[in-house]
């Protein structure tokens, strides 16, 4: 497996700039104006750990005066978050290639996360168990889906878990912008249904490892089985077990009798992680009791799995700690949507804008992935199409004088009359919101005066990508510009 690269400057920068076609390609079957594909790639490219992923924050870093964009497009631009998640698979599977090499193949890690929170205004916040400190805290809780192979990790699918005091509260999901029809779910019913959207959407996975708020539902697990995924799910110590001899013991009670081997599961941070293994028998001949056992721990020094695998994969204990291995994976698309993204401290509230914030960053993690993918060589990405030309500069009907002399075009945030003598600048595809126009009759000007009162106009103050109080001298011929 390709891990490190060697690579100049100019590669790193050739990838980000295909990495970015890659992503603009995917915006573009979302949205529908030029304007808010631009600012969501501006959107994905800003959000880094050091910067609060609020709108105020992320403007200044993207190089706008204002907020404006980026609140409008968590709120009012007009694209659906569903849809982009539905793309995220497919783009997984292109920047994640399969390795011939690998024993298992590419599978899902299902586990939950905490969106830590003050307050009680944010959709679906309530006081629940976070894993994060391993205690009640006020959250909000994701589950997510991430597609794992040899090569890397990223989300997939995710979905917001809904709290039964919001379920039953309708003013309240009214306020938060909830849906009416999302009903009540758990969370392995969540992962139950984001595991058949992913197959329903094509993606080519064998396998799913999820922890024991998973494992001990059956439901869950059944699903599994229909779609033909091998699986290996943490249980507790006290789940009931039914031996091949028929006797139903706990899980924790196999221990006296397991014979253990010395494996390790993987890789971590500080090498391959050993531990004891041993592999009993279950009441279903494709079904089996995986125990673990850690050496180096005075308490809770064992785990227990239920794994099964369907006809024609091999039901073997290399098989099966592979595959527990792999659970792990999730953590750190965890640790690096926090990390690396600020996912965690976004200050949006809505039940929208927090789903289009994550789906953003899921598309941000991929976007990393990719680039980190074709300078290792484990994938290649397409060439970025050639730069298009910029937009001609087109009059606004009914405004021009009768002698056809002056145009009008919008730049950034304003609108700005210049004679046919001197050079107009381009309408930008940056500016996702205006404010609103005031009529032609009134004569106001960029500065909030009327014209009658302006005073001389030696300097000309128009509101544009380049700021909203960049001043710079009049052009000769140049008429007053409106606001």
């Amino acid at each position: 497996m390709a891990t490190t690269a060697v690579a100049s400057i100019e590669d790193a920068a050739e990838c980000g700039v295909r990495a970015d076609a890659l992503v603009t390609g995917l915006l573009r079957r979302v949205m529908r104006q030029q304007r808010t594909v631009a600012t969501a790639l501006e959107y994905i490219g800003v959000l880094s750990k050091d910067t609060r992923a609020n709108c105020w924050e992320l403007a200044l870093k993207a190089g706008h005066e204002r907020p404006y964009r980026m609140q409008a497009l968590l709120s009012r631009c007009a694209w659906s978050w569903e849809e982009l998640r539905g793309l995220l698979p497919g783009l997984a599977q292109q920047v994640l290639p399969d390795d011939p090499d690998d024993l298992i193949g590419p599978g899902l890690a299902f586990d939950e996360t905490a969106d830590l929170r003050k307050g009680q205004s944010t959709a679906c916040v309530a006081p629940q168990h976070a894993g994060v400190t391993g205690k009640v805290e006020n959250c909000v809780t994701w589950v997510f889906a991430a597609l794992v192979t040899a090569l890397g990790q990223a989300w997939a699918d995710f979905d917001v878990y809904m709290p039964k005091c919001w379920a039953t509260d309708p003013a309240r999901r009214r306020t938060a912008g909830i849906p009416e029809t999302l009903a009540f779910a758990t969370k392995p019913d969540l992962a139950i249904a984001q595991v058949k959207r992913l197959m329903a959407a094509g993606l080519r996975v064998t396998w799913a490892a999820a922890d024991e708020v998973y494992g001990r539902c059956g439901e869950f697990r059944e699903a599994l089985r229909a779609l033909s995924l091998a699986y290996v799910v943490i249980i507790p110590c006290d789940y009931r077990i039914t031996l091949a001899s028929g006797t139903v013991i706990r899980a924790d009670e196999a221990v006296r009798d397991a014979v253990f081997e010395e494996r390790s599961c993987g890789n971590g941070t500080k090498g391959p992680r050993y531990g004891g293994w041993a592999l009993a028998g279950t009441s279903d001949p494709r079904e089996f009791l995986l125990i673990r056992r850690f050496p180096d721990r005075d308490k809770n020094q064992y785990a227990f799995y239920l794994c099964w695998a369907p006809e024609g994969r091999p039901a073997t204990l290399t098989y099966f700690i592979t595959i527990a291995g792999r659970r792990w994976p999730v953590e750190i698309t965890f640790k690096t949507g926090k990390d690396a993204f600020g996912w965690d401290r976004s200050q949006a509230r809505n039940w929208h804008a927090i789903n289009r914030h994550t789906a953003l960053t899921a598309l941000a993690q991929l976007r990393t992935t990719a680039i980190q993918a074709a300078l290792t060589g484990t994938a290649v990405l397409p060439p970025a199409p050639a730069a298009a030309p910029p937009p001609a500069c087109e009059p606004v009907a009914g405004e021009l004088p009768a002698d056809g002399a002056d145009l009008q075009f919008w730049t950034g945030t304003s609108r700005c009359r210049t004679s046919a003598a001197s050079p107009a600048r381009p309408a930008s595809p940056l500016s996702s919101c205006r404010p609103p126009r005031p009529p032609a009759s009134t004569g106001w000007l960029a500065t909030g005066k009327p014209a009658s009162s302006a005073g001389p106009a030696s300097p000309s103050i128009c509101a544009g990508p380049h700021g909203a109080d960049a001043t710079r001298p009049a052009p000769a011929g140049t008429t007053t510009p409106h606001a």
